[in-house]
């Protein structure tokens, strides 16, 4: 028996994924899932993790395709800069990396190598490729998502931002987390899909599909651009008030008996 390449299991995964999903979304689309949160008038970007450990190779955090990304974000990049759109950058790292004394990695270097991640180090610095400019923010962060410990909702709420437009690594970690609390601070999260990354094959298909279904809209790159490339200049706009009304299921969660009863 002649053994598969990894190319090979990589493809035969993608087109079982692509089926199941397509069997997924109608169900969920039956459940009331997938709704659309959509595009707001006030955004803000955020590129998750894009320092050299996740877009390197040669470290214990290196993810695949970023070449990729990077193209992405910068397209991203110089479109939000035309309109004066913020943009946020951070980067997962830490001042003691020591698990034998007091520090702050929490637990999480029981269950992945933090304690390669010093904050004065060249794997914490963000990928000259996409180098921040000017006004560009890094946030440097201890947990997946970009909100607890750092001062990103300051900025958002300060600055009246609706909408978070979301790049960067990993699907399945920090991108997912900070989708997920964007969606619970009021954000409209909008994640590029051609710009999220991870390490293992299925892991972005399967993550994003799910935050699609869930908490934010996965919208292809094209369609961001083309957001933002049509805008008016940031400092003309003013927040959306709320979401379109969506439509809703029909169930009466005070009167419907489970089947199974």
């Amino acid at each position: 028996m002649v053994e598969e390449t990894r190319e090979e299991l990589e493809a035969q995964l993608e087109v079982l994924l692509e089926k199941v999903f397509k069997v997924g979304a109608e169900e969920y689309y039956k459940r009331g899932f997938k709704r659309r949160v959509g595009y707001g008038n006030r955004p803000a970007i955020v590129h998750i993790d894009m320092a050299n450990a996740w877009t390197r190779e040669g470290h214990p955090f290196t993810c695949r395709g970023v070449d990729g990304l990077i193209d992405a974000i910068q397209q991203v990049n110089t479109a939000a800069r035309a309109k004066g759109v913020p943009i946020f950058y951070t980067t997962n790292v830490y001042e003691i990396t020591d698990s034998s004394v007091p520090n702050d990695m929490g637990l999480w270097h029981s269950k992945i190598p933090v304690e390669s991640l010093p904050a004065d180090s060249y794997w914490a610095q963000i990928d000259d490729r996409i180098a921040p400019e000017g006004n560009d923010i890094v946030l440097e962060k201890r947990r997946a998502s970009a909100f607890p410990g750092t001062d990103l909702q300051l900025f958002l709420a300060a600055n009246h931002i609706d909408t978070l437009i979301i790049t960067g690594c990993t699907a399945a970690g920090c991108v997912r987390h900070t989708a997920e609390d964007a969606l619970a601070y009021g954000y409209r999260p909008i994640l590029v899909k051609e710009a999220i990354g991870d390490r293992v094959p299925g892991v972005v298909q399967w993550n994003l599909f799910d935050i699609d279904s869930k908490f934010g809209d996965v919208e292809p790159l094209a369609d961001v651009l083309n957001y933002l490339n049509t805008m008016p200049p940031f400092g003309e706009t003013v927040p959306k008030p709320s979401p379109d009304r969506q439509i809703e299921v029909d169930f009466d969660a005070k009167n419907t008996v489970p089947v199974d009863a």
